[in-house]
């Protein structure tokens, strides 16, 4: 079984997705100079907040996907973790990492993860356009994970 240990310090984070694989799980020291996002609120009948950058000369469109109230949004570390968590006076990016190699073994030998940061929204980001959430694998696991976790987790009020 896993658990995750709270932390009650733990500082807010910025999660994003981007549309690349960065093999780098550590802390991302960024600047305003390599990374600055504009946004703006688009003019359709639904009015939707966007936010445009540019990596490594590629523009880049983003949508926040916020966390459900009731629901937390973590960053964990395994106790096998060779990288020491974030002190809360660094500032924070977390990138998601796509791992198709990940290693199930290394998972089961950790039993207790510990959260390092957490957050509240996550930035999805597209190439040239907002990501369709209906056909991106990752931003559809996301929705559908958090619909099975309220399944499971609640109750029947019959």
């Amino acid at each position: 079984m896993i658990s995750i240990k709270s932390s009650p310090n733990a500082p807010e984070a910025k999660a994003h997705i981007l549309p690349c694989r960065i093999k780098y799980t550590g802390p991302a020291s960024s600047s305003r100079q390599l990374w600055n996002p504009t946004s703006q609120i688009s003019t359709d009948p639904t009015p939707v907040e966007t936010h445009t950058s540019y990596f490594r000369g590629r523009r880049l469109v983003g949508t926040k996907l916020v966390v459900p109230d009731g629901y937390q949004g973590r960053v964990l570390s395994s106790p096998n973790s060779s990288s020491a968590p974030l002190t809360s006076n660094q500032k924070r990016e977390v990138l998601y990492q796509d791992d198709e190699q990940s290693d199930e073994a290394d998972i089961e030998e950790s039993t207790q993860w510990t959260t390092s940061s957490s957050f509240s929204d996550i930035m999805v980001w597209g190439h040239e356009m907002v990501v369709d959430g209906t056909q991106d694998g990752v931003v559809k696991g996301i929705e559908e994970w958090m619909g099975m976790a309220q399944i499971l987790n609640g109750y029947d009020t019959k």
